[in-house]
């Protein structure tokens, strides 16, 4: 087995985790426990018309609906390439989407059905980070996979590179070459990367904007008196999220043996129902609005549209 063979094979096993966390750093808990970086919360249901963003681009201009975007494409890439490997007599070991975000919150489809069984998703995301330290199992998917290409015979060696990789010598178009599983299984998830990495900066102007917009400074003072009926005080939906980060903070931990456990089960089961019930509450209480606040960041989204229409034709052009 050649080196260059080895390193591809170990560069693959986490390029994608890799590229996923730099695309979307700046709009993602880091790893620990820690806030989210935005006001808005994954909550749109209601809403009764396609995002003009979503429709021409593919993603959303939200921060938690584009996170759940990306995650959920990863976990079909993760599927797809375990299976083509399968199709090809190989065992392949994916590093599943939601570890590469640590401890931050895993936004879920925006459901109130999701809302119900995760809340937030803050304590949920905790204690899956808490579980998988102890199991210490899916993190190690590239040792894994290089353990199982040890095993093989030398001529099992290339036709495993073959199945991955392809043949790294030729051109596909004149010669049929199989481009492999991984290409097949991950190039839209790369593309998308790459789009929201030339957008990141607008992204994050556009709900800078959308958040100071006067409009929306009111639909939160909704939000907060219909919060304070149900028995809740939070002066918007920012205030609720960062109280949940501030009360998973005061659950105590230890460490045994390397593995952080949590000193009181009940102190954290108790945290995640109060999450699932205030969220529930929150949900409810942006129902009166929610369709106005999506059609208003539809307005958003044309005029960014607009404002990088050249931009856009240019990439549309240059990946055709």
């Amino acid at each position: 087995m050649s080196y260059a063979r080895h390193v591809i094979r170990h560069v693959i096993a986490s390029i994608v985790a890799v590229a996923l966390l730099s695309a979307c750093a700046s709009e993602l808990a880091p790893q620990g426990v820690d806030r989210v970086e935005s006001n808005d919360v994954a909550l749109t249901e209601g809403s009764t018309s396609e995002s003009p963003l979503e429709a021409q681009l593919g993603f959303a201009s939200e921060p938690e609906r584009r996170r759940f975007q990306v995650i959920s494409k990863q976990r079909s890439a993760d599927t797809a390439i375990v299976q083509c490997m399968k199709q090809a007599g190989f065992f392949y070991a994916a590093r599943p989407a939601d570890e590469a975000f640590g401890a931050g919150a895993v936004v879920g489809d925006g459901s109130r059905d999701w809302i119900l069984v995760n809340g937030l998703g803050i304590t949920s995301s905790f204690i899956n980070a808490l579980a998988t330290g102890a199991t210490r199992v899916s993190s190690e998917a590239a040792s894994t996979n290089l353990d199982y290409v040890a095993s093989l015979t030398p001529e099992q060696q290339v036709d495993y590179d073959r199945a991955l990789v392809g043949d790294l010598v030729g051109d596909p178009e004149t010669t049929g070459l199989s481009s492999g599983c991984w290409e097949q299984s991950y190039l839209g998830v790369i593309a998308l990367l790459g789009l929201l990495d030339e957008f990141e900066l607008d992204l994050g102007s556009l709900n800078s904007r959308l958040n100071s917009d006067p409009r929306v400074l009111g639909f939160q003072q909704t939000w907060s008196r219909c919060m304070g009926a149900a028995g809740y005080s939070y002066a918007n939906e920012r205030a609720l999220v960062d109280d949940m980060y501030a009360r998973l903070l005061d659950i105590e931990l230890v460490d045994t043996d390397g593995v952080t456990q949590v000193v009181s089960g009940a102190a954290l089961d108790a945290l995640a129902e109060l999450e699932r019930n205030v969220t529930a509450v929150g949900f409810d209480c942006r129902l009166g609005f929610v369709d106005e606040l999506t059609q208003l960041r539809y307005d958003y989204e044309r005029e960014f549209l607009d404002d990088n229409r050249f931009r856009i034709a240019d990439l549309q052009a240059s990946s055709g």
